[in-house]
This record gives structure tokens, C-alpha cells and sequence, in this order.
């Protein structure tokens, strides 16, 4: 029996999803305590870039889709992205907001054309909450041409390992 290939994406769409979903919450476990401190912010995601999430662009984005920390990339920090309105930006209209799927693990938006790189582009978020206030997210833009195989790909307990 063949799978539809939408079966197929969605079932790929939900591997990526968990793939990413313990990085994420470790990394917006660190970004809460620093939530309200750009430079302090940028700091935790400088250092989830650099050694152990890999994707093209890490930032945090409040409750409102105002930016709250710089763009990081790899090799550098852009802060003049600070303050952006990302309220209208595919991965946010698209984002179910009742029974938010953020909060509860990554939100997975589909594949638009990224407005810094010009190239196809996926954006995962994951919710940032202090007790039962939900502050914002980080936000992950990952290259669809360079994720991981998912049959390959490390497993999640392995990811959250490597982030401690």
C-alpha cells in the first residue's frame, strides 16, 4: 500500500517537529530568565547558534510579533532587525492560536521565501513561558535543502543532551 504524498510530508512535518522540539525548549528555558534583556538574550541564542543548533537564523519574537532580540546567524548578530513587526510574517498567520501548539512543543510553519536570504525557508517556533504568562517564542529559519535525513537524524534525547 503506497502513502499519498501528503501523508507522506505530514508525517515528515511531524518528524522534523519532534526533532526540534527539545532544542527549542532548551534554548527558551535559557532565553526566559534573560527575556527582558536584548543584549543578554542575544547572548543565549549567540551561544545556541554557535555550538549546538544549527539552522540560518535564531531570534525571539513577543506575544505582539515585535522582534525582541537581534537576528543571530552563524557568524554574526544583525542588530538592527531589533523591534521589526514579524506580526504578518507566514510562520505567525499561520500559527493556530487557540490551544497554541508552541507552547506545547515546536510549531512547524510550511515553506515560504525567507525575507532576509531570499531562499525558500521554514520557520519552527517555540513558545518562551514564565508559569502560566506566555512571553513570546524563539524562532528557528531553517534551509528545507539542509535538514537533516529523518530516518537518520540524531535522536530528540540526544539533541537535549548535547544543549546542556
Amino acid at each position: 500500500m503506497t502513502e499519498s504524498l501528503r501523508e507522506t510530508v505530514h508525517k515528515q512535518h511531524n518528524a522534523l517537529r519532534a526533532l526540534l522540539h527539545a532544542p527549542l525548549r532548551s534554548i527558551a528555558s535559557h532565553a526566559v530568565r534573560v527575556w527582558f534583556n536584548r543584549e543578554r538574550l542575544d547572548g543565549v541564542l549567540s551561544e545556541a547558534m554557535g555550538e549546538r543548533f544549527h539552522c540560518d537564523l535564531l531570534y525571539a519574537i513577543d506575544t505582539n510579533g515585535l522582534q525582541v532580540s537581534s537576528n543571530i546567524h552563524e557568524r554574526s548578530i544583525d542588530p538592527g532587525s531589533y523591534g521589526q513587526d514579524l506580526s504578518l510574517r507566514p510562520y505567525l498567520v499561520t500559527m493556530p492560536l487557540p490551544g497554541n501548539a508552541a507552547f506545547q512543543g515546536a510549531f512547524l510553519c510550511e515553506v515560504y521565501t525567507s525575507q532576509v536570504s531570499w531562499r525558500p525557508c521554514m520557520t519552527v517556533l517555540c513558545g518562551v513561558t514564565s508559569g502560566p504568562t506566555t512571553l513570546g517564542f524563539i524562532a528557528a529559519d531553517l534551509n528545507p535543502h539542509q535538514l537533516p535525513p529523518l530516518q537518520t537524524a540524531r535522536p530528540t534525547s540526544q539533541l537535549a543532551a548535547d544543549l546542556r
